[in-house]
């Protein structure tokens, strides 16, 4: 027999139901009580990445991103960033990301296609990037992380910008690449 538990949910039945949002009454007027956000993978994974690459050395960085995980990390950090990318609706773009750094000595390339307010993976026959970026590892570690921003790296010659700069100025925005939150003083 299913019984109507107190967070909404109904169970007995074998799958939970979601039942109805709760409606609360405050001084005479009628509303929906809003749940909540809750904090999505890619949110979690963003903060990670950026608690990690600020506590990195240098050198550390640049081991990781010489080895055998250089691919996994490259692609688990565009998907994150295609998943938490909310540009403007009207902002219709394909950018390029070019890292160098390669063992090879090759240069990885990712796009992401900025279109209808979403990051998406560009179509096999995408045409030619608005904007193209090239980073040194190290530097488009920093960048994502929120570490350095991109002024900075462009002062130091670490990133080469190609295309519409204006976009370029909106991308860290777009992007929702993770803010360097300032550091708590020690406690005594």
């Amino acid at each position: 027999m299913a019984s109507a538990l107190g967070d909404g949910v109904l169970r007995g039945s074998g799958s939970p139901v979601k039942a109805a949002p709760r409606v609360r009454e405050d001084r005479g007027m009628k509303g929906v009580q809003r749940r909540r956000r809750t904090r999505w993978l890619a949110d979690l994974k963003a903060e990670a990445l950026a608690w990690w690459v600020a506590r990195s050395s240098e050198r550390r960085l640049r081991s990781v991103m010489r080895g055998r995980l250089r691919g996994v990390v490259l692609w688990q950090i565009f998907r994150t960033i295609r998943q938490r990318a909310q540009p403007d609706t009207r902002v219709d773009a394909v950018v390029e990301f070019r890292i160098t750094g390669r063992r090879d000595g090759g240069i990885d390339r990712y796009q992401l296609a900025l279109i209808d307010g979403r990051g998406r993976r560009p179509r096999r026959d995408a045409r030619k990037p608005t904007l193209t970026l090239e980073l040194e590892p190290v530097a488009f570690l920093r960048l994502v992380g929120g570490t350095a921003s991109a002024e900075r790296l462009l002062i130091a010659g670490k990133l080469k910008l190609r295309g519409d700069l204006i976009l370029a100025l909106a991308l860290p925005r777009a992007l929702r690449v993770p803010r360097r939150r300032p550091r708590t003083p020690p406690r005594h």
